[in-house]
């Protein structure tokens, strides 16, 4: 759109002038950014922006925000964004404070200053750029939109004193010399009257001009202060006599959001005016029309006339039909700033139509009046007029939601021109009409595109609704032009159409009259020709336009190659085109046009999602690419494009790109892209004749194998073809005789190369040189090369070679190649044979791989590869996408089998008549399993062991013993075998440390647990299993078991700590003799569970012991030393060393185990020892040294301490300060006798039976350094006994183990104060008596105690009811009570409550206070009262309780019978 001058071509609106809101600067600029003169090809000026030179404040901020707020509504673009509709919104023009609407020429010429008028821009002028016969010009639109609005607004400012006299400190009103209330300030009054006169000059000037005047006066802060401002207001307003409503407003300081809304209501308060401004122009305008003379009257004379011989051009004045044009073209444009969409279209299209008839041959409206001579000023400024004329139409009916109707006025526009272009000699021969056609579908491209853009819906056509264009009724017109002028649209004039061959048709009805445009008929349908379609489609139609430029102006460029002479009349161009018009297409990319054009058109098609017609734009851009010489973005575009073509089957514009590509590549040099695209070019699927088919395969072959061909000059990198993305010549096929193999056993596999297409789709046979075939298992991997020189054709080997002819007569031909030697240094398979690819044939190729191990083999991929010295291409046919189980050939050639299509696999396989006679061999296809097409895969499994394994063990089995298992293998092969055997031990948890272990020879376990060197293990690996009753292990000779025969091994499992269930695996591998004289390597595992429980239960019983022993088991000389908590302690103090005896508190006691057998075999103790207090502690500390520590020198690991290895360690009974010592021991057995006194003859002990009950009595000391630091139970320690399971036949192939049997902990007694009473033998009624109380301390610290005495109801006392007493370490303290019975019988004494205030935490003794810093706290104990003995006969009885204390009272005469 740019190419058209911009006032013809953008949405015009109401126009508003403000003035005093931009400084004399800002207007200079101005001023300087809108000259007179505007270039056509020029974008519209933009809207003048406030200048923004240093910081505003106050007044001058206030109008830069309002300025801002009224031109950010400014909307200066090609399309309306309000979609037609009435609006309020205006183009601002913002003008300097001083700034007027300039006169009238009638004011002018009353006060004879008509020198001052501006330039007229009338035809009847002489200095008017349109003089004598000019139209109109886009300056007369930039007048009336940029000079003379329909609004204009002033903003003013009131004069305040504060402007001469200052502002002062503190922001106040300066001194002002105004008299009393009511009194005017005559300086303001002055002021005030001078502003009143300047708006009402302004507005009598507007007024002259019709334009709606309004005031906006700005205050100040100040002024809101001034209680006058009312009154000075209303002076100014009525002075200038401005209407309250419309015209006058004030603006008080407000903020950015209060201004804004004050524009927008301030514009929406004059639109009303502005409408009424443009009513009245068309009024007058259409009043100038009407007073036209008739067309029919004035005929214009010749424009030529001969006179003397000579020729002088005579000037004519504009025409009736002209002023009837502009007075059209003005109402319409007035129109349309009223924003009146479909007045405006009513005045264009009547001013189109005169200004189509301007360009006839003979004029029908001014009848005998010439037309506009073509390649006049004239002439180029109607065609100019008209086409945008027609882009208005459009863009009105578009506005309308008439999209039918704006695409005839287009197609109209085209085809009236097309004629009018053929009688002016510029018809579709020349560059100038196509460069005109072009121009036009490319602006009409951008109008839909900018419309699209604003939100405008295109038309969705459907066959039965309105048609958007139809031939019904329509007859073929002629090409006079006079039948194109004054043809009227939807008045039931004639109508124009484009016939299928592009020419035009006039036919009479309506077409496109309505909005929704169409008629219905019998021949009523959707034509695509007449359907409105997206910006992309007339973007493509002007690259048309564009290609077809270039092509004739490069034949007129041929014809006139020099651009300083005029292209002068020939024979066959008598009509030239102009110098200036070739040398100014001389200046023109027509290449680069062409290709923003096509660019503009595929974003557009793939905007709408027409992938089709984008991928054939792109090819024509990628042509276009190619002609400018740009080989590398064409190649890229060719590239881009191919693969949608290849995926989707249109191998025949395929071939042609294909063509396109390799002639970019050459061009560029990439040789790798020619060979790629040579390879595809051969595959059957191209479309192409034999002859072009022998031509590529020439090339192709020339370039591989020619070392002086251009090509060559350099080795290449390694080419690598994937081939399933791409077009083949030759089809990869790949497939295993079965699914599934065993271990160490060769399977064979059949590799199968088939041409496609019949016999001329290859013209020679190709050669490769080598096919690798990659497995999953990369030593596996199969390399068949082809080493003979290109010039030899016969082929020599010791690979057979057997060939056939199937019934379609397709050669096919089978190579063994089962026998391959292994390559060390490329780690794959190799053999040599003949690789060529002959057409219309299939080479079969069977090979064999022998795995090694258990896996799933599948094929990765088979190459072809193609060596030369310079060249090393590969084909790459991966399995994953050309052979899937099941799946049909995605090309129309099938891969093999051969014989049709079967419902399953194939096999080539070979018969012959003999063993030796190879001649007389066949070859056939066999079925295979059934529903499959290939099988790429292979399942290699170990062969089925046929070997028997037994287990033999006793359960459960108990904790800490090498429990034996025994484990019978036997040989149910075919031939003798020589076995190993694995067992392993699984953990019960594997994010434990197992200590779990198992073993071959227990003694030897045992001897290095007492070492201290043992390391349990789980896992026994490579044992070798010989035949039973013969010794075996892991170091013993591999002897082979003959068929039938059993072997046997013993294992020990030895568990601890946990009583669970074990599982154990054992692992028998040997090898098997194959038929091919290899071994096949075979495991068999067998797993079983075993239940442990622990052997011992026991159950300990605690007695306090009263009774002195004077003997320990202990001498003096052998006693232990004290450990230091509990040795007195030397602390200083201030006056010297003072030594603190340690208060040790020792208690005995008897403690009587209970252990029993639990589980259901009998065993052999050995030794029943109570492991007590130290020695616990430091057996264990040894146990935990290493991974399996020796408990005693025996091997025995305590449950309780291993256990505890896994959690956090408990303090220590020396930590806490106690000490526990085994005074006596009496561990008896069944017998009678001590445990141990058998003496060395371990035969003479007797099985301890499953339920079997031992008690052992022990007499331990319990030594504390203080009960309140002790805990409430303590760890007395642990039997450990020494024992082994008992056998039936009295032979024990285990040792001895120890087992630590955890014992409950000790409950002590912690010493508290206690109280006791002493009562007399006798009391009676009435009759007082004293109860004594001992309070005693037994502790070794300082109790203090809260005494009260609550009173009874039987007895009065007399005494102290409430106390406090201190009693010192291992004191006592009395107390009596008077007492005073009142009645007889038992009696309750006052209850004495005794409470023990206690501080914790109390500082260790022998600690320093320094390092106890913590707060105390306060428990209560409630002090007990123990009863008191017996002083007499049942009657005298007295009790004692832990709550009160009762007496038996007499009466106080006699007794009680």
């Amino acid at each position: 759109m740019d190419t058209y001058p911009p006032e013809f071509a953008i949405h015009l609106q109401p126009t508003l002038v403000v003035s005093g809101l931009t400084s004399a600067e800002d207007a200079s600029h101005q001023e300087d950014a809108n000259p007179p003169q505007v270039n056509a090809d020029n974008p519209p000026p933009p809207p003048p922006r406030p200048g923004t030179q240093g910081s505003k404040t106050g007044l001058a901020a206030q109008k830069a925000i309002l300025l801002q707020a009224m031109l950010s509504r400014n909307n200066v673009s090609y399309w309306d964004n309000t979609k037609g509709l009435a609006g309020s919104l205006f183009y601002v023009i913002p003008e300097q404070a001083a700034y007027n609407l300039p006169p009238t020429r009638r004011f002018l010429q009353q006060t004879n200053q008509l020198h001052l008028a501006q330039q007229s821009l009338s035809p009847t002028t002489p200095s008017s750029p349109l003089y004598p016969d000019g139209l109109i010009t886009p300056l007369w639109i930039r007048r009336h939109r940029e000079q003379i609005p329909s609004v204009f607004i002033a903003v003013v400012d009131l004069w305040d004193r504060e402007s001469i006299i200052g502002n002062t400190d503190n922001g106040q009103r300066g001194f002002s010399d105004k008299g009393p209330l009511g009194v005017v300030d005559p300086m303001e009054r002055d002021h005030d009257t001078t502003l009143a006169q300047d708006l009402l000059e302004r507005r009598k000037a507007s007024q002259e001009r019709g334009v709606k005047f309004a005031a906006v006066v700005m205050l100040q802060r100040s002024h809101m202060e001034d209680p006058s401002i009312e009154d000075r207001l209303n002076f100014v307003r009525k002075s200038a006599g401005l209407d309250i409503k419309n015209s006058f407003y004030v603006l008080p300081p407000s903020n950015s959001q209060e201004i804004s809304d004050f524009a927008v209501n301030l514009q929406r308060s004059q639109y009303e005016g502005s409408m009424n401004y443009y009513k009245e122009q068309v009024k007058r305008h259409k009043k100038k029309r009407s007073n036209l003379p008739s067309t029919t009257a004035s005929v214009r004379p010749g424009q030529q006339s001969n006179m003397g011989g000579s020729q002088q051009t005579q000037q004519q004045t504009l025409s009736v039909q002209g002023w009837m044009f502009r007075y059209d073209f003005k109402m319409g444009m007035f129109s349309e700033c009223k924003q009146d969409i479909d007045n405006a279209v009513k005045f264009y299209e009547s001013a189109y139509g005169l200004l189509i008839d301007m360009f006839a041959v003979t004029s029908t409206i001014t009848p005998g009046t010439p037309g506009l001579q073509a390649r006049t000023r004239r002439w180029a400024e109607a065609k100019v007029l008209a086409d945008c004329l027609c882009l208005k139409i459009c863009k009105f009916h578009l506005y309308l939601d008439a999209p039918s109707t704006a695409l005839f006025y287009f197609r109209r526009h085209l085809i009236v021109f097309k004629a009018f272009s053929e009688s002016w000699r510029m018809g579709d021969d020349s560059f100038e009409y196509w460069a005109w056609l072009g121009k036009q579908y490319r602006v009409f491209g951008d109008l839909l595109d900018i419309g699209t853009k604003a939100g405008f819906k295109l038309p969705t056509p459907s066959p039965g609704s309105i048609v958007y264009g139809s031939f019904a009724g329509m007859t073929e017109g002629s090409k006079d032009l006079n039948k194109f002028s004054g043809i009227g649209v939807g008045n039931g004039a004639a109508g124009f159409g484009i016939g299928p061959s592009g020419d035009a048709y006039v036919y009479n009805g309506s077409v496109g009259g309505g909005r929704g445009g169409g008629t219905h008929g019998p021949g009523a349908g959707v034509n695509p020709m007449l359907v409105l379609q997206h910006a992309g489609y007339f973007y493509h139609q002007s690259a048309n336009c564009s290609v077809q430029r270039r092509l004739r102006f490069e034949m007129a460029e041929e014809a006139y190659p020099d651009s300083s002479v005029a292209p002068a009349p020939t024979s066959s161009r008598p009509y030239p085109p102009t110098l200036q018009s070739m040398n100014a297409e001389r200046a023109i990319d027509h290449l680069s046009l062409t290709i923003e054009l096509l660019t503009k058109s595929y974003e557009q098609f793939k905007r709408y999602k027409a992938g089709r017609m984008t991928l054939f734009l792109a090819s024509e851009i990628a042509g276009t690419y190619y002609t400018a010489g740009k080989f590398e973005m064409a190649l890229k575009f060719f590239e881009r494009i191919g693969k949608t073509y290849r995926k989707e089957g249109w191998n025949l514009i395929l071939t042609s790109i294909l063509k396109w590509s390799i002639q970019c590549a050459k061009e560029l040099g990439y040789w790798e892209n020619v060979v790629e695209y040579l390879i595809e070019m051969m595959s059957p699927d191209m479309p192409a004749t034999d002859a072009k088919r022998r031509s590529v395969f020439d090339e192709l072959f020339s370039i591989l194998h020619t070392k002086n061909h251009p090509a060559n000059t350099s080795v290449h990198k390694p080419l690598v073809l994937p081939m399933p993305q791409m077009n083949s010549f030759v089809s990869c096929a790949v497939q295993f005789q079965s699914k599934q193999a065993f271990v160490a056993s060769a399977s064979k596999f059949q590799l199968q190369l088939a041409t496609q297409g019949g016999q001329g789709a290859l013209p020679k046979p190709f050669r490769l040189s080598y096919v690798l075939v990659e497995f999953s298992d990369p030593t596996l991997n199969h390399r068949f090369e082809d080493p003979r020189p290109l010039d030899q054709t016969d082929v020599q080997g010791p690979m057979e070679r057997l060939s056939m002819k199937d019934r379609t007569g397709r050669n096919v031909e089978w190579v063994d190649c089962g026998r391959c030697t292994f390559d060390t240094q490329a780690s794959v398979w190799k053999a040599n044979l003949g690789l060529d690819i002959h057409p219309h044939s299939t080479m079969v190729i069977e090979g064999a791989i022998v795995p090694e191990k258990e896996q799933t083999i599948k094929v990765v991929k088979i190459t072809l590869g193609v060596a030369t010295e310079q060249w090393n291409v590969a084909l790459e046919y991966p399995t994953t996408d050309i052979i899937q189980e099941g799946d049909q050939p995605s090309s129309q050639h099938n891969y093999m089998p051969l014989q049709g299509n079967p419902p399953r696999r194939q096999w080539l396989e070979v018969s012959r008549a003999s063993e030796d006679a190879s001649p007389s061999a066949k070859l056939k296809f066999k079925h295979l399993d059934k529903g499959a097409k290939r099988a790429p895969s292979l399942r290699v499994v170990p062969r089925e062991s046929k070997v028997e394994i037994q287990t033999l063990f006793k359960s459960p089995a108990y904790l800490d013993e090498f429990f034996p298992v025994v484990i019978k293998v036997r040989n149910g092969e075919a031939s003798s075998v020589a076995m190993e055997m694995d067992v392993e031990l699984q953990p019960i948890d594997p994010s434990i440390e197992s200590l779990d272990s198992v073993v071959l020879d227990p003694h030897a376990a045992l001897k290095s647990l007492s070492a201290g060197s043992f390391q349990a293990t789980q896992t026994l690996h490579g044992i070798r299993l010989s035949k039973a009753g013969s010794s075996a292990g892991s170091g013993s000779v591999a002897q082979e078991l003959a068929v039938g025969e059993w072997a046997e091994q013993i294992i020990f499992v030895k568990a601890l700590e946990i009583p669970t269930p074990r599982t154990i695996v054992c692992k028998i591998r040997y090898e098997v003799s194959l038929e091919n004289e290899q071994k096949s390597s075979t495991e068999k595992r067998h797993a079983f569970r075993v239940q442990f429980i622990p052997p011992f239960d026991a159950a300990v019983d605690y007695t306090p012991q009263l009774a002195h022993v004077s003997k320990s088991k202990f001498t003096q000389e052998s006693e232990p030393a004290l450990v230091p908590i509990l040795q007195s302690n030397v602390v200083d103090e201030k006056y010297g060393a003072v030594t603190v005896p340690a208060l040790t508190h020792t208690e005995m006691y008897l403690m009587s185990t209970r252990v029993n057998n639990e589980g259901p075999w009998p065993v052999q103790v050995k030794e029943v020892k109570l492991i007590v207090g130290s020695e616990s502690n430091s057996l264990a500390e040894v146990g935990t040294g290493g991974r399996d520590g020796a408990a005693g020198g025996i091997g025995g690991l305590s449950r309780s301490h291993s256990i505890s290895r896994l959690r956090d360690r408990k303090k220590s009974l020396q930590e806490v300060g106690i000490r526990v010592e085994l005074l006596e021991d009496s561990s008896i057995g069944l017998d009678g006798n001590r445990f141990g006194d058998e003496g060395e003859n371990e035969s003479s002990l007797r099985p301890w039976r499953s339920g079997n009950l031992q008690t052992f009595n022990h007499l331990v000391r319990v030594t504390a350094a203080d009960l309140d630091m002790a805990p409430d139970q303590i760890e007395v320690g642990y039997l450990r006994i020494l024992w082994r399971r008992f056998e039936d036949d009295g032979q024990a192939s285990t040792p001895f183990v120890a087992t630590n049997v955890p014992l409950q902990p000790l409950e002590l007694l912690k010493a508290q104060p206690y109280m006791t009473v002493d009562l007399p033998n006798d009391a009676l009624v009435n009759r007082p008596f004293t109860a004594r109380y001992e309070i005693h301390n037994p502790t070794g610290k300082t109790q203090e105690l809260a005494m009260t005495v609550e009173a009874s109801e039987g007895m009065v006392y007399a005494g102290t009811m409430q106390t406090t007493l201190r009693i010192l370490p291992f004191a006592n303290h009395s107390i009596q009570m008077n007492c005073y019975p009142l009645q007889a019988g038992l009696t309750r004494l006052p209850l004495v409550k005794l409470v023990v205030n206690k501080r914790k935490p109390s500082r260790r003794r022998g600690q320093a206070s320094h390092q106890l810093q913590q707060p105390e706290s306060h428990e209560e104990v409630l002090v007990k009262v123990r009863g008191a003995t017996k002083m007499g006969g049942p009657q005298n009885a007295r009790t004692g309780t832990g709550e009160s204390v009762v007496i038996f009272v007499k009466p106080e005469t006699g007794s009680l019978e």
